[in-house]
């Protein structure tokens, strides 16, 4: 967004810094503060004849705050901008529990106090387990908590600032609003209104309210550590969510710089449009497929405007996320024959409910118990905890196998790490194939662990086809969680154990004659296009919103070596 603002005669100190994570843009705007994540919460104490007052005020707040979600869910339903709405019911999963309500009426009623200081307590005592725990993600989920809890809150405590500063996101000028944190409701409310930009002090790369600022194409830093107190509404502020970085109060030079770097950027986007619905192949005409990660089948409705070669990666398990418990079989042929049908005869990959590690909370639903393992990112999940549960397997594959009569399906396992894996799933699935009275479904193994690529050539040969999630295999391979900040550094792609891993992988692909492809994130990355074409590739899988990029890059790169 280009704007044109005037620079205050009295001009306040200039300050620059920059932040853990960001979504894409520019913005130059005047900063409005809102203090969403450090409300006051008063406590008083509360006659035993007004306890059952308190406690309805509770409930009505909680409803309140679940009627404001669905709000914002479907609004985002309407537009084309779908990738939030798995945070969003994740929200209200957390909203809707009933453990939450019936302990916090608990504090009201053993207590004494008032429904505002009961739900603090409550929502200090669940962050306190959060902070206990040793997996880095699971840390940062307590966010999660503060975030729904403080919804709640702002209804309790009638509060006013949340409207005041939604009511003042239009005008002439650019608004960025600036805060200690914003719950992923914030971020739909304030974009919805028509607000710039946000930056937070609080989260990191996976916080929810970035991933919801990605998905409706905002402008937004978090992790922007110390900005809120030095900063006053109406000073200036270039929010450069392109570089992970902000300046207050910039200088003549630094706004006339930006100015022409906000024209280059939307140049360079309004360019790649001219590769919408183009064919993806090299300046040699060698052709490698751009297929797209999706969540859920709504997100496809913008794929029409892109131009994608199918689904590469649909990951079921956010479809498990909308209830308490894991969905039927009808409930899951359901989405998945949507899916299909909406990608009209081009190949959809569906990998098997990949829960554990990082997805801990589908663990009730699934096994009635929480997780019991001490390190999640190496216990029982992907298809491990799949055969564990044969019952559940089989339930997702026969809704797939279903869905297959409809469209080209392929199913995917995730972390095998043993050919016998593939062998015991493709046996559920050739069965379920014959019961449905489909020819064959495809099953490929997902290549995510340095044991999987040691034994390649073993898995090639059960199974129709690799793809390979660089994420974990990254994390795994280096010893290096991708969610902590301390080993931040060292989860790095240029690390040469990583090529090697993966041209093992295309190696032992290429020699039983079935496809390769990769899903996880550096399929996005247009300094790994040409090396994954020369090595022969099939195709690549990533964000909707990086599909052009890559066809751009895909089609300066060459397939045989430049001489």
């Amino acid at each position: 967004m280009i704007v044109s603002l005037s620079i205050d005669e009295k001009q306040r100190p200039r300050r620059e810094g920059i932040a853990v994570a960001a979504s894409s843009g520019v913005i130059v705007g005047r900063v409005k503060k809102v203090a969403y994540g450090h409300m006051k919460v008063p406590k008083r104490e509360v006659l035993s004849s007004d306890l059952e007052q308190e406690v309805t005020r509770l409930l009505n707040a909680i409803e309140a705050a679940v009627i404001e979600i669905e709000t914002e869910r479907d609004h985002l339903l309407q537009s084309s901008k779908h990738d939030s709405l798995p945070i969003l019911d994740v929200h209200k999963m957390l909203l809707s529990d009933p453990e939450l309500m019936k302990s916090a009426r608990a504090r009201i009623k053993d207590a004494c106090i008032n429904a505002e200081w009961a739900l603090r307590q409550e929502m200090d005592a669940v962050k306190d387990v959060f902070n206990d725990m040793e997996d880095g993600y699971l840390r940062q989920r307590k966010d999660d908590i503060e975030q729904a809890g403080s919804r709640i809150l702002k209804h309790l405590m009638d509060d006013q600032e949340f409207n005041h500063a939604s009511s003042h996101a239009s005008g002439d000028e650019p608004l960025i609003y600036v805060s200690h944190d914003f719950s992923p409701p914030d971020v739909v409310s304030l974009w919805r209104r028509g607000a710039s930009g946000l930056i937070a002090e609080q989260g990191g790369a996976d916080a929810h309210n970035i991933i919801i600022a990605r998905g409706v194409g905002m402008p937004a830093l978090v992790g922007a550590s110390g900005i809120f107190d030095d900063i006053e509404n109406g000073d200036i502020l270039i929010l450069d969510a392109e570089q992970g970085r902000w300046v207050l109060n910039p200088t003549d030079e630094e706004m006339a710089s930006y100015q022409r770097f906000m024209q280059a950027v939307a140049v360079f986007r309004d360019s790649l449009q001219s590769f919408a619905n183009q064919p993806s192949r090299s300046i040699d005409g060698h052709a490698m497929a751009l297929m797209a990660n999706v969540e859920f089948p709504e997100e496809v409705e913008v794929s029409d405007q892109i131009g994608i070669d199918g689904i590469g990666l649909y990951r079921t398990e956010f479809l498990f996320m909308e209830g308490s418990k894991m969905p039927d079989e009808e409930a899951q042929y359901s989405e998945y024959l949507r899916l299909v049908q909406s990608m009209r005869g081009k190949q959809v990959t569906m990998r098997l409910l990949d829960i554990g590690g990082d997805k801990m909370g589908l663990y009730r639903g699934i096994l009635g118990r929480e997780f019991g393992g001490s390190n999640p990112a190496m216990g029982l999940r992907g298809v491990r905890l799949l055969l564990s549960q044969p019952q559940w397997l089989e339930t997702q594959i026969r809704a797939m196998v279903r869905a297959s009569a409809e469209g080209p399906v392929k199913i995917l396992v995730p972390m095998v790490t043993q050919a016998s894996e593939i062998e015991r799933v493709r046996d559920m699935v050739d069965a379920c194939c014959h019961i449905v009275g489909v020819s064959e479904v495809a099953v490929g193994t997902m290549i995510e662990v340095p044991a999987a690529v040691m034994i390649a050539d073993d898995l090639a040969r059960v199974s129709d086809f690799f793809s390979i999630g660089t994420n974990d295999l990254m994390q795994y391979t280096l010893a290096a969680d991708r969610t902590d900040e301390d080993v931040a550094d060292l989860y790095e792609d240029s690390h040469p154990a990583i090529r090697k891993m993966i041209q093992m992988t295309v190696d032992a692909a290429k020699a039983a004659k079935i496809p390769v492809a990769v899903c996880g994130e550096l399929a996005a990355h247009p300094q790994w296009t040409e090396a994954f074409l020369r090595m022969g590739m099939d195709s690549l899988s990533m964000s909707l919103n990086q599909v052009l990029t890559i066809r751009r890059q895909l089609s300066k790169s060459t397939y045989h070596e430049k001489e």
